[in-house]
């Protein structure tokens, strides 16, 4: 099984020239799929409405998590939403998460 060599290294060069030691989700992600590893389909969405729609493309329920560099447990820090059954709870967990955040 091969794997794409190009992606790999774009990916870990980027994040060591931004000084970081650990990934991003979608950089995550990324790597898993020049790996060959099938992942769930993702996006990220940067407004509560870009998340309503998001969610209702890849269809309910979704798992809604923050991206940032700076919150690596995303858990702990309130920035994952599971079972979002619906574009109202769409809104609601990102929303939330984002509050969440900001303490």
């Amino acid at each position: 099984m091969g794997y794409d060599k190009t992606a790999v290294r774009k990916i870990l060069d980027a994040a060591r020239a931004a000084g970081r030691s650990a990934l991003t989700a979608p950089e995550a992600k990324g790597l898993c799929e020049a790996y060959g590893i099938a992942v769930p389909q993702e996006g990220v969405a940067t407004t509560a409405a870009d998340a309503v729609r998001l969610a209702a493309k890849i269809g309910f329920p979704v798992v809604m998590k923050i991206v940032s560099l700076q919150i690596l447990h995303k858990t702990e820090a309130g920035g994952v939403m599971v079972g979002v059954r619906s574009a109202a709870a769409a809104q609601e967990a990102f929303t939330t998460i984002v509050a969440n955040a900001r303490r």
